[in-house]
């Protein structure tokens, strides 16, 4: 293990310049700027100018996070390639690698107390952001006492170890090396808590009592389980999957059912609730539900009269279905987080609040996050982000109030440089207004640009937001949108967040109205100016590598070529293969919530012939560049080995180009092929919607690329 020692936090993290700057807060209330303000480091340039690789590169500093007494800094770091985990210690200003993984990436981590971290690793995270877990490790601040605890988490995994691991629930609190888990070591089919030594890996029962095959479980504030949400048992060949919300008194009451869900494909649909917290009587819920309205929203409920109470939080654009913070030390529910245009905290708390406004007006046009206020602390981590700034991470001094700048996540994509995003809803075909965003290329007019149309996959997800840095392994809309291609990215009807009715609108309409939406989407761009009509491209993951297929099956005419990822082309496979993760779960999705989501092969043979593009490749007539993981499981490899076949057979071989990594699953994470999917990606698009800038752009990129990777 290596140890730094330095003279300034700055100089510990690798930053070259004087710790000596501290931002004292201005007053909440007063009406002028702060005198002192903070100067990037980071010589201005075009964004066109930035390397492919240096767009690929992992954020320097991730996920940072204090100690419970807020005496170490914890973060993720690259290291040999792979993402590592670092600590601080900020009374000696030093700073400790405390992993070397080379094969697996530190995903999360967690502090069990003040010495003890334990994190899990991933070989990557999938297209839409979810990590491929491999295990768990635990380890002191110091290096000692490495645990491996990987071979518990896949005993208890019905996947073979490769998905279901234990799950971080609670820390015991104080110097207590245990922590409350949850993990399937008893069922396949229930999840139960556990008191787990983070040493020793010795583990508890805690939730022998159970009111069925439990998916999660909520602590109350004496960490006592008090509530759960269960699978309930399937009365013949349901097509709904129904939720239990369960409630006991006390530790040794009954359970109570208190609600029923219904899900389509693990999404609720219609009146649904769902527990968040209790409040500190021990008695009253926070739940968040959707009964009688359109989106969910966050309310107060009394489980002994099984009603709902006051409201505590709603938003007319999104679903309110998380983001509490509690407080500890006062004993009561301080704020609430959420992202609908932009992400907001909404505090409560008048303290907090004041110190919200404080950091606010220091660092004018970002969006300040206060770290975790559940227990006073001597210091607060502030993370500071925006549209165009990848994040700087800052220490609040409670005691001073004084601000201490840290690091910066991406210092080499400068925020001058970087591409203006904005919110926009407009009206698909049938009058359903779709929420998107679209990044406009920094420094040109805004007007007759090409388009790239970013169709994220799920599609039962929300995928988009104000600010975008952390949702992806590369910042894809500011590469795109540096090379000078306008880039919308929109959540249509059957994408989650946005409420009940946007996403039951999409209920069976794979390919069809939800594939309008896309469409309608291009199309108002190009009303307004924005994008050139004979200048459109589709690029998209999973289920976005399906529509960016079926809209050139669908609107040959309108888009001039597509850029299907690790893509759904077949509906008839998507339902039927076996050797997918989702028909390996033996939960009978595919024959059950499916058939209402998307379809079923034998009921809806018609339609699923219509909407399947590997059926129908007689209809593409544009450039096709297609990528596909060879490990892929969740949408196995035939899916793109087929449609390839498809189109070779129909003489449309020489209309796709087809790249398969080796090693990659559901998505794609080593550093060299993250690189060689944006280089192709850069000159695929130029060749085909490109003007003379951007194919010499693309031009340079490629040798550059080239050259660095030698």
């Amino acid at each position: 293990m290596k140890t730094y020692s330095l003279p300034s936090l700055l100089a510990c993290l690798g930053v070259g310049m004087s710790i000596g700057l501290a931002l004292t807060l201005p007053n909440a209330n007063a009406q002028s700027a702060p005198t002192e303000t903070i100067t990037a480091t980071s010589t201005a340039l075009k964004a066109s100018a930035i390397p492919v690789d240096q767009w690929a590169r992992r954020p320097e500093f991730n996920n940072m996070s204090l100690s419970p007494n807020g005496d170490w800094l914890a973060a993720i770091s690259p290291f040999k390639g792979r993402n590592n985990l670092v600590v601080i210690n900020l009374a000696e200003r030093s700073r400790r690698i405390l992993t070397s993984f080379e094969t697996t990436d530190v995903a999360n981590f967690y502090w069990v107390n003040n010495k003890r971290i334990c994190m899990r690793v991933s070989d990557g995270q999938d297209v839409t952001g979810n990590f491929n877990y491999r295990g768990t490790f635990c380890i002191n601040t110091d290096g000692t006492e490495f645990a491996d605890f990987t071979r518990i988490d896949r005993r208890s995994s019905a996947d073979q170890g490769r998905a279901i691991l234990f799950n971080p629930v609670r820390a015991v609190g104080g110097d207590s090396n245990e922590y409350i888990v949850s993990m399937r070591a008893r069922t396949t089919a229930s999840v139960d808590l556990y008191r787990f030594n983070t040493i020793n890996g010795r583990y508890q029962l805690l939730t022998f009592n159970s009111p069925g095959d439990v998916q999660s479980w909520v602590l109350d504030r004496n960490q006592v389980p008090r509530a759960a949400l269960t699978f309930e048992p399937r009365q013949g060949n349901e097509t709904f999957r129904r939720v239990g919300v369960w409630y006991r008194e006390s530790a040794d009451a009954k359970w109570e059912k208190l609600f029923e869900n219904r899900i389509t494909w693990g999404v609720p649909y219609g009146d649904s609730m769902q527990i968040l917290g209790f409040d500190y009587d021990n008695k009253t819920l926070f739940v968040s539900a959707r009964i009688g309205r359109d989106k969910f929203a966050v309310y107060k409920y009394d489980p002994s009269t099984k009603k709902l109470g006051d409201l505590v939080f709603e938003h007319p654009l999104i679903d309110i279905e998380d983001g509490l913070l509690f407080s500890n030390e006062k004993k009561k529910l301080v704020g609430i987080r959420y992202s609908a245009e932009m992400p907001v905290t909404k505090w409560f708390d008048p303290e907090l609040e004041k110190l919200q406004q404080q950091l606010d007006a220091t660092l004018k046009g970002m969006v300040n996050n206060i770290g975790i206020v559940e227990e006073k602390t001597k210091r607060i981590l502030v993370t500071s982000v925006s549209p165009t700034h990848a994040g700087q991470y800052y220490l609040f001094d409670n005691e001073t109030k004084s601000l201490e700048p840290l690091v910066k996540r991406r210092d080499w994509l400068p925020e001058q440089a970087m591409s203006e995003r904005r919110f926009i809803k407009y009206k698909a075909r049938d009058g359903l207004e779709i929420p998107a965003w679209v990044t406009i290329p920094k420094g040109s007019t805004g007007k007759n640009l090409p388009l790239v149309v970013h169709i994220h996959g799920g599609p039962q997800v929300r995928q988009y937001f104000g600010v975008q840095w952390n949702n992806e392994r590369w910042p894809v809309a500011q590469f795109l949108a540096s090379r000078g291609y306008a880039v919308l990215e929109p959540e249509p009807r059957g994408s989650t967040g946005f409420g009940d009715k946007h996403y039951s609108a999409g209920i069976k309409q794979w390919g069809l109205a939800m594939q309008d939406d896309l469409t309608d989407g291009a199309l108002h761009l190009v009303k307004e100016g924005i994008v050139d009509k004979s200048r459109m491209c589709l690029y998209g993951g999973s289920y976005g590598g399906y529509a960016s297929l079926q809209g050139v099956v669908r609107e040959g005419d309108l888009f001039k070529c597509t850029i299907p990822i690790v893509a759904v082309t077949d509906l008839f496979m998507l339902q039927q293969v076996q050797h997918s993760d989702i028909a390996e779960r033996g939960d009978k999705s595919l024959d059950t919530e499916f058939t209402v989501a998307v379809g079923d092969s034998v009921r809806d043979k018609e339609q699923f012939t219509r909407t399947s593009p590997a059926r129908n490749v007689d209809k593409i007539n544009v450039p096709v560049l297609m990528f596909h993981g060879s490990d892929d499981r969740r949408v196995p490899i035939i899916h793109a080995n087929e449609f390839v076949r498809a189109m070779r057979s129909s003489g449309r071989g020489g209309l796709i180009d087809y790249v398969v990594y080796n090693g990659e699953g559901h998505g794609f994470n080593k550093d060299e092929n993250v690189i060689d999917h944006i280089r192709r990606t850069e000159q695929f698009l130029a060749k085909h919607i490109g003007d003379e800038t951007q194919k010499k752009l693309a031009a340079v990129s490629a040798s550059t690329v080239v050259a660095s990777t030698k």
